[in-house]
Order: structure tokens, then C-alpha cells, then sequence
């Protein structure tokens, strides 16, 4: 399935597309939580309760992750978003601040994040799209690790 796909009454399979939706959550949170751990993060996952207009109401895999004194969570958000089939966002506790957003698109996920030095347009910060991979999710747990100091 696609990001482009209508919404509403026109999915077909409301069941098949939210088993599709949490199976992915589940890969990627299992995918980060033994990316994160090997860095020395901490890890917890957790249950979060979503209500969609399409989906209904699911329970969703979210990871807490903690090194130090600093705590990020891996969020899910959504199924659907213009041009994706799913966004989760990763940002600092307990503040929701230096966010970055997960999108799967194109069967597969890719890590937006405006880095610091980031080149700006009308003052607005470009956010780098990145694969996601070990190393991009490093490079962007240790920004936001670095605010957090």
C-alpha cells in the first residue's frame, strides 16, 4: 500500500491495513530498541493508545530509550500522511522538543532532522532526509542527546 492511497471508506481492508500498520511499528521499534542498545541506550517498549478515523482505535508499540539522564521516545503518529504509509517521530522527554520524523515511504524508512548548522530558508531550517540506518540514528540520537546538555 501507498501514502497516496484514499482514505476513509475507500481502504479496502480496514483490518489488514492496521495489521500491516502495527507489524511495521513492531519491526521498527525491534529494529531501533537493538540499534539503541548497543549504543548503551536503555530501552523500554510500551503500549500507546491510538485512535485513527480510519483504523479505529489500536494499541500501538512505542520505545522509551535512556542513556544518562536523557530520555527520547520513539513515537508512532500515524498510518497516513500525504506520500508515506506511516510516520513515527523520535524527540527528547519530557519536553517534545528536537524532533525528528520517521516516514515510510517506497517500502522503507527514511529519518528527517534539521541539524544544527542546517542551511536555512526564509528562516525555516532544512531538515536533512536521510535512510534509516544505524548510522543516521546514532548521528541523530547524539544531536539530540547534545541539547540536551
Amino acid at each position: 500500500m501507498t501514502g497516496s492511497e484514499p482514505r476513509g471508506s475507500q481502504v479496502g481492508d480496514v483490518e489488514a491495513t492496521r495489521d500491516e500498520w502495527l507489524e511495521r511499528l513492531k519491526e521498527l521499534v525491534a529494529w531501533v530498541k537493538d540499534a539503541a542498545e548497543k549504543t548503551a541506550w536503555r530501552t523500554r517498549v510500551i503500549e500507546k493508545s491510538m485512535r485513527d478515523s480510519v483504523l479505529g482505535p489500536y494499541k500501538a508499540p512505542a520505545l522509551l530509550m535512556q542513556r544518562e539522564t536523557v530520555e527520547v521516545i520513539l513515537d508512532p503518529i500515524g498510518r497516513f500522511a500525504p506520500g508515506t504509509d506511516g510516520v513515527v517521530d523520535l524527540y527528547l522527554l519530557p519536553a517534545y522538543d528536537d524532533i525528528a520524523s520517521l516516514y515510510h515511504a517506497d517500502g522503507a524508512w527514511k529519518l528527517h532532522y534539521a541539524f544544527r548548522g542546517a542551511a536555512a530558508v526564509t528562516g525555516i531550517k532544512q531538515a536533512d532526509s536521510m535512510p534509516l540506518d544505524a548510522a543516521s540514528l546514532n548521528r541523530v540520537l547524539d544531536e539530540i542527546t547534545s541539547h540536551a546538555a
